[in-house]
């Protein structure tokens, strides 16, 4: 029937009541008066009224009983005092509301092994009901008898969810954990009718539609896809989610309405046009947890039946729902990999009106009326594509990027690409992979990294840093011991000339005397005058020894003979004392009194310009760790994660020492491999994945490592060890290509709808001109 207006019943509002612990499941009876729901610790009956809810019996009490503790309760599509209630521990129960107390539970049967998930009702037999359980048995019972009538066995992990098929009674459809469908007919329990794989996820939930043959599933993998039952199987529409899908309920009296609610993080309870997939209809967002079930209230189509984790149960009024599509941007740009924008706005619909002269030729354009209200009109929305070239980009994926020099600007994404692919992770030594990296980093135009490159072979790529490392707080307690090391050690440093035999203005003894002192420190530290080098996780570097062992591409990084990245003025922190490098010359020489003789006297030649310091205060020991965590901090502010990460990887165990928290560098590794699917890099993503130490970056290597195939002649799974072979019709046909007949050797293309595939080159030549199965006709849609 077309749509109306949804302002129609204006007495309709949003009413909601708190229970006794959250509901799983809902459900409504024949006249759509009343509602039950049922959970772990809840089993109730409310009557539903134009102000409210009011409660008509609780059939749980404080009985403690786990066959009370409900995951599904179902109403008898006929009667309305029956009532079937599927329990955690297996149990299914018939309840008749029409019995006193205890009475209540009329039947109790102990026939899963494991959880009942499901229950429902036959559409037109009263005494007929089916359950689904995780043991992947299906159980039918009459009401009549003690036991199951029939078992259906679904060769599956687990049943999530059962509905029969409103046109064919004796058809009901069957949704499980490995993704496929089955539909079975309740006169032939041997083996079912139609098994095909819909979804890479389990499947929670399935709802036949009212009018048309389309069953509609839901799953883990997001999506909500339509099926046409006429015939084979095939996809019409998918919906794709923001969370996994936990309940579907086609809308009543519209076609192409669907309402979903999630499984985990998402509350809001949505209503989907299936033409417009991306977006919703319309959602209500009053929920506060996780929507566990939802019901529509009979044929009325604007007023939708909720309960949720927050212990609440909402009716619904579709007037009062938001339209995320007027709150979306009806603009979008994306950027291409190889520097090309597509940019996309909304139009508006125009129909085109002649001016009624057959001779003239100019036409006027006016808005398109519509007795339907624009609100209705959400699938109609129409935009417009335009596409923007880069010129000269002749970029290949696997052309080799040209050396970067100052007459070549390369773009950022090629830069990217280049340093993906060119860049090692291991394989070499600490020092040969930063000094091959720094020279990649050189290549395309990457200054900053090329110098950070250079300082980790020098601090982390000689021996004095290799593993095992010592924290500073090992050492930063010996405060006077460790004064004196580093006044030796600088002492040591300085001194070079003296034991050259070089004098200080002819004053050799007095040198030899400090020296002396030196040495006799050294002893107090039982070394016996012997020099202790600094610890391994320390450096002391001079200004020269760092411009002589370092290559620095941009000098203006460079403050006071230190390098200086970011923000913060690291100088203040790394630079020696003013006092120790700094110094009055003429202050530090001994002042003498020249006597008459002397001033006759000429200076010797070649008089050694030697600088004696009589007083070197303790010089602080630079560690290199902070240092080298705030520039990696740095190159992730400005956009190069790249970069960031790996320096990491390529640190080994060093980048233990490095103060950077776990949570920052998996929030690295995801940007980066994100970045790198982008752009199609799947062999350079899968690489750092397996260099990550991070658990849930190498879980991503493991995720959708199954896939279920099928017999393409029979439709049964494929669960033997012999490849393609099918147990049941015997047949090897599955493991032919569907296009040239022969046995496929090598990479093989398979559809999961209908079963068929074949060589991947084969397929990839047939599909560029057919859009349909050679084999069956299904709409295979390869790309």
């Amino acid at each position: 029937m077309p749509d109306t207006s949804e302002d129609a019943d204006p007495s309709t509002v949003s009413l909601r009541i708190c229970s006794e612990g959250h509901a799983n499941a809902l459900a409504l009876n024949k006249d759509h008066n009343q509602i039950a729901v049922a959970g772990r610790s809840l089993l109730k009956v409310y009557e539903i009224e134009s102000d409210g809810f009011t409660e008509v019996c609780n059939m749980r009490g404080k009985n403690q009983n786990l066959s009370y503790s409900s995951n599904d309760v179902a109403w008898s599509t006929l009667d309305s005092n029956i009532l079937a209630t599927a329990a955690t521990n297996g149990v299914v129960s018939v309840w008749d509301l029409s019995k006193f107390g205890r009475q209540k539970q009329l039947l109790v049967y102990h026939e899963h092994e494991r959880t009942a998930h499901t229950v429902t009702f036959h559409s037109t037999e009263p005494n007929i009901l089916i359950s689904g359980s995780q043991d992947g048995t299906i159980k039918c019972f009459d009401i009549r008898s003690d036991t199951s009538v029939n078992t259906y066995f679904s060769n599956s992990e687990s049943v999530r969810d059962l509905k029969f098929s409103p046109h064919s009674p004796s058809v009901f459809s069957a949704v499980s954990e490995n993704g496929t469908v089955q539909l079975w007919d309740m006169r032939k329990w041997d083996k079912c009718m139609v098994q095909f794989t819909a979804h890479s996820g389990p499947i929670y939930t399935c709802d036949w539609h009212p009018t048309r043959n389309w069953l509609a599933t839901g799953s883990r993998d997001k999506q909500i896809k339509v099926w046409n039952m006429d015939g084979r199987a095939s996809l019409e529409y998918t919906i794709h989610t923001i969370a996994v899908v936990g309940r579907v309920k086609w809308r009543p009296e519209r076609t192409y309405h669907i309402a979903s609610c999630a499984l985990v993080v998402d509350y809001s309870v949505h209503v989907w046009d299936i033409r417009r997939p991306f977006i919703p209809f319309a959602s209500f967002n009053e929920h506060t947890n996780v929507t566990t079930d939802i019901a529509w209230q009979g044929s009325d189509s604007h007023c939708l039946l909720s309960t949720s984790k927050d212990s609440r149960l909402y009716k619904h009024a579709f007037k009062d729902a938001t339209r995320p599509a007027l709150k979306a941007n009806a603009q979008g740009a994306s950027l291409g990999r190889h520097g090309d924008i597509s940019f996309a706005n909304k139009i508006k619909e125009y129909t085109a009106k002649t001016s009624g002269v057959s001779n003239t030729k100019s036409t006027n354009f006016i808005r398109r009326k519509s007795n339907v209200p624009g609100n209705m009109q959400f699938h109609l929305d129409h935009s417009k594509m335009y596409m923007f070239m880069l010129k000269n980009t002749n970029m290949a994926s696997g052309t080799e990027f040209p050396a970067h020099d100052t007459t070549t600007e390369l773009r950022v994404h090629e830069v990217f690409i280049g340093c993906a692919r060119e860049l090692q992770l291991s394989g070499k030594k600490l020092a040969e992979l930063c000094e091959h990296n720094a020279d990649v980093s050189r290549k395309y135009g990457k200054h900053n990294a090329t110098t950070l490159w250079n300082f980790i072979k020098l601090f982390y790529g000689t021996t004095h840093f290799e593993p095992p490392f010592e924290h500073r707080s090992s050492f930063s307690n010996q405060k006077n011991p460790m004064s004196s090391r580093r006044a030796t050690q600088v002492a040591s440093d300085w001194s070079q000339p003296h034991e050259q035999g070089q004098e200080l203005n002819g004053n050799s003894q007095e040198t030899q005397h400090e020296a002396a002192e030196a040495s006799e420190d050294g002893d107090e530290l039982g070394g016996g005058g012997k020099q202790h080098p600094p610890p391994t996780s320390s450096v002391i570097l001079s200004e020269t020894q760092i411009i002589s062992e370092i290559t620095f591409d941009n000098f203006e990084l460079l403050r006071n003979g230190f390098i200086y990245v970011g923000p913060a003025d690291v100088t203040k922190a790394v630079a020696f004392p003013d006092t120790a490098l700094h110094h009055d010359v003429q202050a530090a020489r001994p002042q003498l009194d020249l006597k008459a003789t002397e001033h006759e006297k000429s200076p010797p030649p070649h008089v050694p310009s030697i600088l004696k310091v009589s007083h070197v205060p303790p010089i602080p020991m630079w560690e290199p760790h902070q240092f080298v965590a705030d520039a990696l901090m740095l190159q992730n502010d400005v956009g190069d994660v790249q970069t960031a990460l790996t320096i990491l990887i390529v640190m080994g165990e060093a980048r233990q020492m490095l103060p950077i928290e776990d949570a920052v560098v998996e929030h690295w590794f995801h940007t980066y491999v994100d970045q790198l699917h982008r752009y199609e890099l799947w062999n350079e993503a899968c690489e750092v994945i397996n260099r990550a130490w991070v658990r849930s970056v190498r879980q991503l290597n493991q995720h959708s490592t199954v896939m279920h195939t099928n017999c393409g002649e029979c439709g049964r799974p494929l669960g033997g060890n012999v490849g393609w072979y099918c147990d049941k019709c015997k047949s090897m046909q599955s493991a032919k290509c569907c296009v040239c007949g022969l046995i496929v050797r090598g990479v093989y293309a398979w559809c999961q709808g209908c079963s068929h595939g074949g060589h991947i080159e084969h397929l990839q030549q047939y599909f560029a001109k057919h859009s349909k199965c050679p084999k069956c006709g299904h709409l295979c849609a390869f790309s």
